[in-house]
């Protein structure tokens, strides 16, 4: 986000003027099907357009994902993760990047939301379809530290302590990340 510029509202194709839907819940929506493992690769993008655009065009798919892709590179809303291959040249999942794996926002919404309204008053659920995604992102990035979303964050990161005088402090903790362990996302691969 440029403070310097208007956010864009509409984007032209082949001489044509769409509005964006860029609101945070239909981006969070976006990333969904994006993470879809039931859906082709030509629904994601279909899907993904009618999002972002209210749109289905009647293109060829190489023309749809041409302007998918680049809706999604010019609104940074999704950097896809480079390829990655073990000794034999096999694909392996793709690594996640450092600090996404500690948050969902699928998992965590009850938490982003508390944070939401603890910090600015915003209730989000009232927003859906009026907060863009850029305003929401550095709103999101900039949640002060008290918030109960934020402490579930270092509760996940904080590294267990050591010493045979902190094992009392590393099972509290212990009990404390896997209350708060997301249900399967941000697992790493066994090659980590």
């Amino acid at each position: 986000m440029k403070l310097h510029y208007r956010l864009e509202e509409t984007v032209e194709i082949d001489g044509q003027t769409y509005p964006l839907h860029l609101s945070f819940d239909v981006v969070l929506r976006l990333f969904d099907v994006l993470k879809d493992l039931e859906l082709s690769e030509p629904e994601k993008v279909i899907l993904g357009l009618n999002l972002l655009l209210g749109v289905s065009f009647l293109l060829d798919f190489d023309t749809q994902y041409e302007i998918f892709s680049t809706l999604l590179k010019t609104f940074e809303l999704w950097k896809e993760p480079k390829p990655r291959y073990d000794m034999e040249g096999n694909e392996l999942k793709p690594k996640l990047q450092k600090g996404l794996e500690h948050f969902s926002f699928l998992h965590d919404a009850d938490y982003i939301y508390a944070g939401f309204y603890q910090a600015y008053g915003i209730d989000l659920m009232e927003e859906h379809g009026k907060l863009r995604w850029e305003k929401f992102i550095a709103l999101f990035n900039g949640l002060p530290e008290d918030t109960l979303f934020k402490g579930i964050i270092d509760i996940r990161k904080r590294p267990l302590p050591k010493g045979k005088h902190a094992k009392e402090a590393k099972k509290e903790l212990e009990k404390a990340k896997e209350y708060y362990a997301l249900p399967g996302e941000g697992e790493k691969d066994e090659q980590n």
